[in-house]
């Protein structure tokens, strides 16, 4: 059964391998095409955050009420080929960052679909090894995708010698990536997942009415992410996460631009060290089920956080040293994207188990805007950061907030029952639907009150 899902991963292989090659032609474009700086780089990485943290908050309560999975899939990928090309041709900053907000909000809404789908169809077991092989699949695909476009940004062509020519034509062939991660998703468009259907009532949406919908908007984007939909401890799960989060992209928002004009490395080399950064996480995801298997989800996210904190301040310190800058910033990078997956899978399957099944789309949308809400606020203020008082001020600080998360996080074990008046709210409900399709036949009652029990006993976990 599960099987049957892998060319539905090889979608999210080539929106990896897509992403790959923009990820750094996102901020370096900026920069080499447009006549910005490390500051207007920065604002662009904002705002394709801010588009992110859009489309996580959108898709998380669409999925809980409509649950179609493979089409959110296609046509995120769809509308991410179109903007990709759209994006080869700007010439205005202004336009740019339009198009990058655009770009984030699609891009942001094929994992948690996936997630979600996973989430809510196989039980915990399958579903923590399938999340470690799905984004096994896009971490192999973002590793392509670097690797492809730094050896295009190192090519000599006479007809496109001029580097910012050559990141016009990423873009293009950005867009053809996406297109190949629509038409993988476009295979499942007629399938029905088969999940089961919990409908959220405070997620409304006013079809037959412009006006309605304008003024359900906010009533729409803030209830679905009510603390009562939740565990208690999700507040300060998601304090700690965005601490982290905003620590992360305080060193990584102007860290393209820092190898650029501080070890002055071209934009193709940039790339393959990306590229390699990428490979030892891929290979990491090889350890990470293992690993968790064996640890607790929190003490695995405690020590790569504490192991990040070092690296940052390695990198940090020996800014102040060029000539020993590349030496020691190449080995500490490649640690850090070592590092990610014993990160990024535990904290997702512990957002997973803040909520009840018909909430498993809120939470997610929660984790996603969480991550991406750090993202934006870390983009905003380290480009102008790093332009005024220096790299080394970005990354330090970056630090010191990844500390803070820990600490945050270290106080929180996600296994605490769910609030009591909401749990026996709900053990209520499903008793009285189970009742109301009981059957009269001659031995059914059995069977049923055996689901009935079993329905019960899951919401205790």
């Amino acid at each position: 059964m599960v099987k049957n899902l892998r060319k539905w991963y090889l979608s999210f292989s080539f929106q990896g391998a897509a992403y790959g090659m923009t990820s750094l032609v996102l901020s370096l474009f900026v920069v080499t095409a447009l006549n910005g700086n490390v500051a207007s780089s920065s604002v662009a990485m904002a705002l394709f955050s801010l588009g992110n943290i859009s489309g996580s908050i959108f898709v998380g309560p669409f999925l809980d009420k409509y649950p179609r999975f493979f089409r959110v899939v296609f046509i995120s990928a769809l509308m991410d080929s179109m903007i990709a090309l759209i994006m080869s041709f700007v010439s205005s900053i202004g336009m740019y960052y339009m198009l990058a907000l655009t770009f984030g909000f699609f891009l942001s809404q094929m994992s948690p679909a996936i997630i979600t789908y996973l989430n809510k169809k196989f039980e915990e077991k399958v579903y923590r090894k399938e999340i470690n092989i799905f984004n096994m699949f896009n971490s192999i695909g973002v590793t392509v995708g670097m690797f492809f476009g730094g050896a295009w940004l190192m090519l000599k062509i006479p007809s496109l010698g001029d580097n910012a020519l050559k990141m016009r034509w990423v873009f293009m062939l950005t867009a053809l990536l996406f297109g190949a991660s629509a038409f993988f998703a476009a295979l499942y468009l007629n399938r029905d997942p088969k999940v089961g259907k919990h409908i959220s009532r405070k997620f409304s949406m006013n079809l037959h009415s412009l006006a309605g919908n304008v003024i359900s908007l906010p009533h729409n984007v803030i209830s679905p992410f009510k603390s009562s939909y939740f565990k208690p401890e999700t507040k300060r799960y998601m304090i700690g996460l965005f601490a982290i989060f905003f620590g992360a992209n305080m060193f990584f928002t102007p860290f393209p631009i820092f190898l650029k004009n501080v070890l002055k490395m071209p934009s193709g080399y940039i790339f393959i060290i990306y590229a390699v950064n990428s490979i030892f996480t891929n290979i990491s995801y090889l350890f990470t089920s293992r690993l968790m298997n064996k640890f607790r989800d929190m003490s695995i996210m405690s020590t790569v956080t504490w192991t990040r904190i070092s690296m940052l301040l390695l990198i940090a310190f020996s800014s102040l040293y060029v000539k020993i800058g590349f030496w020691t910033t190449i080995p500490a990078f490649m640690i850090i994207g070592f590092t990610w997956p014993f990160f990024y899978i535990p904290a997702t399957i512990q957002a997973t188990g803040l909520a009840l099944p018909e909430n498993k789309g809120k939470i997610m949308g929660l984790f996603n805007m969480m991550i991406n809400l750090g993202a934006i606020t870390a983009s905003f203020i380290a480009g102008y950061l790093a332009l005024k008082f220096g790299y080394i001020s970005s990354f330090a600080i970056g630090a010191i907030f990844l500390l803070v998360g820990d600490r945050i996080l270290h106080k929180i074990a996600v296994n605490h029952p769910i609030r009591k008046e909401f749990l026996s709210q709900n053990k209520k409900r499903l008793s009285g639907i189970i009742k109301s399709r009981k059957r009269v036949k001659w031995g059914s009652s059995g069977s049923l009150n055996l689901k009935q029990k079993s329905r019960n006993s899951s919401l205790d976990q």
